[in-house]
């Protein structure tokens, strides 16, 4: 499904893709600016082949870096990106693998197969008449913190978040592991204190909680 020009002005405006799979005249084609270079691949395999080589010599050098699948493609063999410093965009086939970092896709039809790590800021948007379609994918937030150890008599606990967030605009949901009511106060960007309404226990006790934006 072909989406308007402002979509595809909007994501370069805001990610500015390395490697771009596209196609001219029906020939599937990768464009690296990053790379200088325009290369008319054989065929759809090709293309993933060619940007996947790319991909891998910036996740080399420890390069973060977008690949963009401006296209839907219909390889025959299986891909696999390197989730640790590519983040693929677009029309990304069943099989290619690895994603991370949040999804942005074009085509309703899309179907994920892999591990999806959320983090701040991340995203996973369906643009069109539906949503996208996600199967055998573990989709885990990030933010969490569980069997959190208690002191006993503690009526607060201060809690460090492992990333700094984007803003305070978050919920926090917690589970104590004993029969108290709970509230959350001194929300920042990098940590919050929950406070108890009982004490915990003797010898002292846990909770899980979770971030969700």
């Amino acid at each position: 499904m072909a989406q308007p020009d402002a979509v595809y002005d909007a994501l370069f405006y805001n990610y500015s893709p390395d490697i771009i799979i596209d196609r001219i005249a029906g020939i599937p084609v990768v464009i690296a600016p990053r790379f200088k270079l325009k290369y008319f691949a054989k065929n759809d395999d090709d293309a993933i082949s060619y940007a996947l080589n790319l991909s891998n010599q910036l996740a080399n050098a420890s390069i973060y870096h977008i690949v963009l699948f401006k296209v839907g493609l219909s390889p025959v063999n299986t891909y696999s990106f390197n989730a640790t410093y590519a983040l693929l965009i677009g029309n990304i086939p069943l099989n290619v693998y690895n994603y991370s970092g949040g999804l942005i896709f074009f085509n309703n039809s899309i179907r994920l197969s892999g591990n999806i790590t959320l983090i701040p800021n991340s995203q996973i948007v369906g643009y069109g008449m539906g949503t996208p379609i996600i199967v055998n994918v573990n989709i885990s937030n990030a933010i969490k913190g569980n069997n959190v150890a208690v002191a006993a008599g503690a009526t607060s606990l201060a809690v460090t978040l492992p990333v700094i967030l984007p803003n305070t605009n978050y919920a926090v949901y917690v589970s104590p592991q004993w029969n108290t009511s709970y509230w959350i106060t001194g929300k920042t960007t990098t940590g919050f204190t929950i406070n108890f309404g009982t004490a915990a226990p003797t010898g002292g006790s846990a909770l899980d909680w979770v971030i969700f934006f």
